[in-house]
């Protein structure tokens, strides 16, 4: 009975942040739940503080109620680590952006301990009740370690001790999946089968079969699209393979004159400057010549992933798609490469949003830490 409240509660919870504000009418159809039981769900939160129900009333009849949740109830934290920075956006109870923060980072050579010196400051500074962080890599997702990313040199990197002796709880996502998430979120479609593709230094993946985000049976994010092989006769990859996607149609790909991707990952500090000329100019869409062959590529093998796994909608992203060229370019060649008679063709959009990452991230905490506020 527990696990059908939590069930409930969470479609719930998911429709509210959507809506922000809703009918309880519309409320009570969307979650698919009695009128009984939503008031049950809905006392629930209320003995806590965290929803606000106001009566509206329309002319005759009895007053219909609005739902909303309470944005005084306290702060949450979704958290992006990445190889450039380090990206915090501070949302209220309602998910409503209340402040956001940028740490560059100047290396990866004290990079754990420069992490667990700036989320210090942050808890410090904000008091959230929960945090969610969004990390490139393979992501633990039951141990809540970062298993391994080559992308930021970390590998078993474990953010529980400091986190518990403030007595926080969080949750760690690969940064894809909080993306794809936090796209959802905002966007309201959650009733689709979704495919989230990231450009940039790397080539990340996440896809939504409908019902959850697609993860492996050892608890580990899954979706490596950027070590996938292209070309089994190319370069050696910094993950061990050879010939990965990301060798061929990663912002690394666009460098003039490439060191081997390892060298890139492992002295990144050294091309960052060149990556930014590099982005400057396809804003200005001076270099769309490099770009095409490389975006060509990525379109393809997307495509790929799109005829095996037949999502409905696939949304593209990353910090590389700087202008919307480039996203057009990436959908042109994905719609190309599904001929008519797969009977089957996506539709193509992008992500616009600058606080996907840390939204994503912030619901499922803010989720979780709900979720278990409610089993006390």
């Amino acid at each position: 009975m527990d696990e059908i409240r939590w069930d409930n509660l969470t479609r719930l919870l998911e429709q509210v942040f959507i809506e922000k504000e809703v009918s309880r009418k519309a409320l009570s159809g969307k979650v698919g739940v009695r009128n009984s039981t939503l008031s049950y769900l809905l006392g629930s939160l209320k003995e806590f503080g965290m929803v606000k129900i106001k009566n509206v009333s329309y002319g005759r009849g009895r007053p219909n109620q609005m739902i909303s949740l309470n944005p005084e109830y306290g702060n949450v934290m979704g958290i992006k680590i990445g190889r450039e920075s380090l990206s915090a956006t501070v949302f209220d109870f309602s998910l409503s952006e209340v402040e956001s923060i940028v740490i560059p980072f100047d290396g990866t050579d004290n990079l754990e301990e420069d992490i667990i010196q700036e989320i210090q400051k942050l808890i410090l500074n904000h008091r959230p009740l929960t945090l969610g962080f969004a990390v490139s890599g393979t992501i633990d997702l039951k141990e809540k370690e970062v298993f391994s990313s080559p992308i930021l040199n970390l590998r078993e990197f474990k953010l529980q001790e400091m986190l518990k002796t403030r007595g926080l709880d969080f949750l760690l996502f690969n940064d894809v999946d909080a993306l794809h998430v936090g796209q959802m979120v905002e966007s309201g479609v959650f009733d689709r089968t979704s495919l989230t593709v990231t450009f940039g230094i790397g080539i990340g993946a996440s896809f939504f079969d409908g019902e959850d985000i697609l993860t492996s049976g050892d608890g580990k994010s899954i979706f490596e699209l950027g070590h996938m092989a292209y070309d089994p006769d190319g370069e050696p990859c910094y993950c061990g393979r050879r010939g990965c996607l990301e060798t061929v149609a990663s912002e690394y790909s666009l460098i003039a004159e490439r060191p081997s991707i390892k060298m890139f990952v492992e002295n990144f500090g050294n091309y960052r400057e060149e990556i930014k000329k590099i982005r400057s100019a396809a804003k200005a869409g001076k270099n769309k010549g490099v770009y095409k062959p490389v975006l060509k590529k990525l379109g393809r093998a997307i495509s790929n992933i799109s005829l095996l796994l037949r999502p409905s909608l696939v949304w593209i992203g990353g910090e590389g798609l700087v202008s919307n060229w480039i996203f057009e370019e990436i959908k042109a060649e994905i719609l190309a490469q599904i001929p008519e008679e797969w009977g089957y063709l996506p539709e193509v959009k992008k992500i616009k949003s600058v606080q996907g990452w840390q939204r994503g991230a912030a619901f499922l905490a803010l989720r979780h830490f709900i979720r278990n506020k409610l089993k006390e």
